[in-house]
């Protein structure tokens, strides 16, 4: 609690360097302090480490009382006759983790992603099976995300087709930029085994905190009336996970 604009509250965070799901970094180093903000979410740029008692004493013995989180606080007024307050009694550390691996390199030629069950990202978005009235032959998705440069998604689709009852059909990644090539007006895929899941065009990474539209397009397909949306998402640093927004899915006949 800060009482008026002459009284200041500033905090930093001490903390320990944490390794991420299937990564190679090295826990339980010391990285020093770095501001925070009491009662908003303040993003970090590496993952961080909250240790268990007994691992505080075994690899923390070089800092005060083993600690893996420290608080500091300082206090400030340009008013002698105000002074800030921290309570301490109700204040808690709330601290999240991203689930965010890296499982494939090569989605063209590993279609763990492609099947219905046993996907290995660890972070997948899939959308509820939308019925048609009409039969389409082309679905577009549009979507507007924040992506880092060590992160990545890919969408793939899938359609219900009026002759497939009780056949369920894989997903399909969307072509992607790199499996296109432009012909008239319409672009026109280079190999269907080669697709990517990427989008139409090349996007590059985001800055600062700008989302970047998203465009995803399958043409000439055989009818269908009904489709499922699938976004796998991926990444090496678990504190820099995409984000989303602003989703939408045209079905074009």
């Amino acid at each position: 609690m800060t009482e008026g604009s002459s009284t200041y509250l500033v905090a930093e965070w001490r903390r320990v360097t944490g390794t991420r799901e299937c990564g190679n970094e090295s826990s339980f180093n010391d990285v020093g302090y770095e501001p925070v903000v009491f009662n908003k979410l303040n993003r970090l740029s590496s993952p961080r480490l909250l240790a268990s008692n007994i691992d505080e004493t075994t690899y923390l013995t070089n800092l005060p009382k083993n600690r893996s989180v420290t608080l500091s606080a300082s206090f400030s007024t340009s008013d002698a006759n105000l002074s800030p307050v921290l309570d301490t009694m109700n204040g808690a550390f709330r601290l999240y983790r991203n689930r965010l691996n890296n499982p494939i390199l090569d989605y063209a030629k590993d279609s763990r992603s492609n099947a219905l069950v046993g996907d290995p990202h660890a972070a997948c978005y899939i959308s509820q099976v939308v019925s048609l009235t009409n039969e389409s032959t082309s679905l577009k998705v549009l979507i507007s995300a924040f992506r880092p440069a060590s992160a990545d998604f890919r969408v793939l689709y899938r359609l219900i087709k009026p002759d497939s009852t009780g056949v369920d059909e894989v997903f399909k990644l969307f072509p992607g930029y790199d499996n296109l090539k432009d012909v008239g007006i319409e672009k026109q895929v280079i190999d269907s085994k080669l697709n990517s899941g990427r989008p139409d065009v090349l996007v590059p990474p985001s800055t600062g905190n700008k989302f970047l539209d998203y465009e995803f397009t399958a043409n000439n397909e055989d009818g269908f009336t009904g489709f499922q949306v699938k976004i796998v998402i991926s990444g090496t640093n678990e504190s820099t996970p995409p984000r989303f927004k602003d989703l939408r899915v045209i079905a074009l006949a």
